[in-house]
């Protein structure tokens, strides 16, 4: 298949002298990658099954296609395994469908990161990590598929801070951003069910978040003490999305830690009561607030179960305004 590939070629010294290469064409994210070799990207396009000139997507904003042959060197420059490809694939065809709106996302003054949601089996098979750590380093499924997706984004979409990345700050999570569902630990239905999908399909749920907000406290006592909470917090910083455009798919992504897990279980609520109870809650005009949340309606809030225990913790991940979570299957 390497005589198929038609991206370009660098003929360096060594390994170092093509990483240094590398750096030098603006390729990178800033940190090293590893060296695409034409058998090391045939192996990945094999791995998915994908020949190198099909089309996983288009940004036609852009007048940008993005072929398998370019997700695969990608693939190969973030630290994939082969085995990732697939799951990089799904990735990069949900962040090209038109819902999603990749162009605004990735080109945003606020500095949106792309976060993917790993579902199914593929998560125990490939060692994606659920629980302790969950949106830190030191997994390299988590970390190189996240890296993998963004610079796909940089190297293809052509976001590149200055160009068509505008971001004032940025957000140390575009660098890499992937995570499982806990679906061992979880008393609910998996995302990617509740999304359609069959429970052993694997799948991956792409989001643009803004800002996440971290709910922490130590002792809990019910969930409307945590929910209630919870609410306040995410209201104080869903500003910017107030003035902003409004999708009514837009949702609000709520990861929700093992002790807070545990206490709502052991109260018997339901994702829909967790929604029913939140909502109001979060849209409600008043209550000392300059604006309700904007969020269409309790089905707008998607709950999935990761992270750790010993402190109760979870994450409610405010959206970029003018975007719609995308689910695929990973083929």
């Amino acid at each position: 298949m390497t005589q198929d590939l038609k991206s370009e070629r660098v003929t360096t010294a060594g390994p170092v002298e093509a990483i240094e290469a590398y750096f030098e064409r603006g390729w990178t994210d800033g940190l090293p990658v590893i060296p695409p070799t034409p058998e090391r990207v045939a192996e990945f396009l094999d791995a998915a099954k994908v020949p190198p000139d099909e089309v996983i997507g288009t940004v036609p904003t852009r007048e940008v296609v993005i072929t398998a042959e370019k997700v695969a060197v990608n693939a190969v420059m973030a630290g994939c395994l082969p085995e990732y490809m697939p799951v990089v694939v799904a990735a990069a065809r949900a962040m090209c469908e038109e819902p999603f709106n990749l162009h605004a996302n990735s080109g945003t003054l606020s500095g949106a990161a792309q976060l993917i949601v790993i579902n199914g089996p593929v998560r125990r098979e490939l060692e994606v990590n659920c629980r302790d750590g969950v949106f830190g380093p030191g997994f390299r499924a988590n970390a190189t598929i996240g890296r993998a997706l963004r610079l796909v984004i940089r190297n293809v979409a052509r976001s590149t801070p200055g160009f068509l990345d505008r971001a004032v700050f940025s957000n140390p999570a575009r660098y890499t951003w992937c995570f499982g569902e806990n679906e061992e630990e979880s008393p609910w239905t998996p995302l990617h069910v509740e999304r359609g999908l069959p429970l052993e399909a694997g799948a991956v749920t792409l989001f643009a978040v803004m800002d996440p907000v971290k709910v922490t406290g130590l002792h809990p006592q019910s969930p409307e003490e945590f929910l209630g909470r919870a609410a306040a917090l995410v209201r104080t910083v869903w500003t910017y999305s107030q003035t902003s455009s409004f999708d009514p798919c837009r949702s609000l992504l709520v990861v929700v830690g093992g002790d807070h897990m545990d206490l709502l279980a052991q109260a018997g609520w339901s994702k829909e009561d967790i929604r029913s109870y939140l909502y109001p809650r979060l849209t409600a005009a008043g209550a000392g607030y300059e604006h309700p949340s904007p969020i269409a309606s309790p089905d707008n809030i998607l709950i999935v179960a990761a992270g750790g225990r010993a402190m109760a913790q979870s994450w409610f991940m405010v959206p970029f305004p003018s975007h719609c979570p995308v689910t695929r299957e990973i083929e």
